[in-house]
């Protein structure tokens, strides 16, 4: 019986330890949660950008993906291979792009690849989060689908 009674307690014990919550800062108060900020995507207009990551799946080295925020309807770019210029829309943290023009010049298999999924990315972009140099563009569902880096 005595074996039961250590059991009872141990549980008891991991129950408490698991809603204690967070603990509070030094000075009492609770600690903060840290998420950026919605972003203004109007202050992008005039900035450039390069790619980082693409679906999760990286960029191939020293090949240059752009994305320059022309005004607050349009960008433009260099998707790898081929320049492109498209309709955007800028609206607080929400975002679009699309339709593109691109030139239409062929590259090694592996360029046009990144390139496909790089317009396909930006075309199902819907919202963005700025953290510092960093500009993620994520889905309808949150889910980021690239990451750039600003360029100076």
């Amino acid at each position: 019986m005595h074996h039961a009674a250590t059991i009872a307690a141990i549980a008891l014990v991991l129950v408490a330890g698991c809603n204690a919550g967070p603990k509070a800062a030094p000075g009492g108060a609770a600690p903060a949660m840290t998420q950026a900020p919605a972003a203004d995507l109007t202050s992008l207009v005039g900035s450039l950008w390069l790619a980082e990551d693409i679906g999760g799946g990286g960029v191939i080295d020293n090949l240059q993906t752009k994305l320059q925020f022309v005004a607050t309807d349009r960008v433009a770019g260099h998707a790898g291979c081929n320049s492109f210029n498209g309709a955007a829309t800028l609206s607080g943290a929400a975002l679009s792009f699309g339709p593109f023009a691109t030139t239409r010049m062929m590259c090694a298999p592996a360029v046009m690849d990144q390139e496909g999924k790089f317009i396909r990315a930006l075309e199902s972009a819907r919202t963005a989060r700025l953290e510092n140099d960093l500009l993620i563009l994520m889905d309808e569902s949150g889910t980021p689908v690239l990451r750039f880096s600003r360029m100076p």
